[in-house]
């Protein structure tokens, strides 16, 4: 069955959880597992390049005649729904691989542009090496396929606990039985010509009765059963607001550009999990090593087992992602348009060894991932919308005239002529104002804006009579930013080093 189509400009689509009350938990689990092998065999086939930008209706006929449903112990319409979710996994990574060779794209090639000076994408180069990863043609381009081969790897699969199944003659039944209390039935062993055993697994799910199709899964960590099914919403109608630019913290999930804090207490949630994580990591190093050097097995056994460490893992998690979202949606509540910058690179802390590798912890178990989905999804479900900009030193530029004086020490912002500012406010002014900043492009590297906020700085400087040399000695300017870019001062003019006019 094809799923339902909603009108995305009015609809949403979101998933639901029904919790397992009763039923015969046993039997449904071997399914699951009957599954996992058939999922094994699908990864191991189409893993690689086989399923890349063709539909899954068109490579089930095939694979049903090599594997068919009766090797696996499953029936028809559970073997069919299985293949095609994880087709849909394996697209989806090739996906992700792509979004990051299309940036990769935009950043080498530039469009064609016609005798008025604007931009021809239609016809444009670049716009047929995006084309070309819709199907395998872009195997053509040497380096298309040399940076595909280095954002996409090959997918294998260990998932064993989930059904595939769906109402409507696609493997499942869904009855009401109570208020709160729906029975899902499916089908196990065979039993005879086109007779198959009947599962019955109750689940609560609330006042909404499970449509479509679903997954039934079985959490290893926990024990318990979840029933995972969409649900169709409306959107809401939005409210015109004046755009924010947004700061996202790392004590708090975000700062807008008026000085307003939407949900504190983010790092209590991250910094108390990483250093418990890394206090309880060190000591089961240590049980292992001397698990190794005595042979002692009992102690793999009994106490380097992972069930309360994913359990915890699991509790941080959601205590996060619910704090994230409550705070997405007070920030929606304020604006229309969010401009957020742009973090999908890695964070890297500077310091002291001992210092930089605590904060490299905590900066990796920042949830910016979880942030910047929930601003996507949220935006969206309320008609609001959303822009990048680049994220280069917003937290180092003074807001009020952008240019690279003034120093940062914590939650503070010292400006060079004495004034303090929030520092998470000022780099969501900066966020604001590099919006409507034309030098400084999404796509520029990080020493590409250097650069550009150094001269800017400079000039900034000389229309007061001062230099950079000046900005240096009394600390309101990082050297560092000369050394990197390559540039040095010249009376009142910033050049690249060894020139001299």
């Amino acid at each position: 069955m094809a799923r339902k189509q909603i009108n995305s400009s009015e609809e949403y689509v979101t998933t639901r959880f029904g919790h397992l009350v009763e039923g015969d938990k046993e039997k449904a689990l071997l399914m699951a597992r009957r599954a996992g092998k058939l999922r094994k065999d699908i990864w191991l086939e189409y893993g690689s390049l086989k399923a890349w930008g063709v539909k899954a209706d068109k490579l089930y006929s095939d694979f049903r005649n090599r594997h068919p449903a009766i090797n696996y112990g499953l029936d028809s319409k559970q073997h069919q729904k299985t293949f095609e979710r994880v087709i849909q996994d394996i697209q989806a990574s090739q996906s992700a691989a792509k979004s990051f060779v299309i940036k990769k794209i935009y950043k080498h090639f530039k469009p064609e542009f016609d005798i008025d000076g604007k931009a021809i994408e239609d016809s444009s180069f670049r716009k047929e090496l995006i084309d070309s990863l819709k199907t395998l043609e872009w195997m053509q381009y040497p380096l298309i396929h040399r940076w595909v081969r280095d954002y996409y790897r090959r997918g294998y699969t260990s998932v064993k606990n989930q059904i595939c199944v769906g109402t409507n003659g696609n493997g499942a039944t869904v009855k009401r039985i109570s208020r709160n209390v729906v029975a899902v039935e499916i089908r196990g062993d065979k039993v005879g010509k086109r007779k198959y055993e009947k599962i019955q697994l109750k689940f609560k799910v609330g006042r909404s009765t499970p449509t479509g199709l679903f997954q039934i899964i079985f959490d290893e960590v926990t024990g318990k059963v979840k029933l995972c099914y969409p649900k169709v919403l409306k959107k809401k109608q939005p409210v015109e607001k004046p755009a924010l630019g947004v700061d996202k913290g790392l004590t708090e999930v975000f700062v807008d550009s008026q000085g307003r804090v939407y949900r504190d207490g983010l790092s209590k949630i991250t910094n108390k999990a990483v250093d418990k994580r890394h206090k309880i990591g060190k000591a089961r190093n240590k049980l292992y090593q001397i698990a190794i050097k005595t042979g002692n097995l009992k102690i793999f056994a009994c106490n380097l087992g992972k069930k309360k460490w994913n359990l915890r893992e699991q509790k941080k998690k959601i205590r996060a992602t619910n704090l994230i979202r409550t705070a997405t949606n007070k920030l929606f509540d304020k604006t229309s348009n969010a401009i957020v910058e742009d973090l999908t690179g890695s964070i890297k802390a500077r310091g002291a060894k001992k210092r930089q590798k605590l904060r490299n912890r905590r900066a990796s178990e920042w949830c910016k991932g979880i942030i910047q989905r929930a601003i996507a999804e949220i935006s969206s479900r309320r008609k609001s919308t959303f822009s990048y900009v680049n994220a280069a030193f917003t937290s180092q530029v003074d807001s009020r005239y952008s240019v690279l004086l003034g120093t940062r020490n914590g939650n503070r912002f010292f400006t060079f002529d004495g004034e303090v500012i929030h520092a998470d406010c000022n780099a969501a002014n900066n966020i604001e104002n590099r919006k409507n900043d034309l030098e400084i492009k999404l796509s520029y590297s990080v020493n590409q804006v250097r650069q550009i906020l150094v001269k800017r700085t400079a000039y900034f400087l000389s229309l007061r009579g001062l230099t950079l040399n000046d900005a240096i000695n009394n600390g309101w300017f990082n050297r560092e930013h000369l050394t990197k870019t390559g540039l040095e001062v010249d009376g009142f003019r910033v050049m690249p080093k060894g020139s001299r006019q």
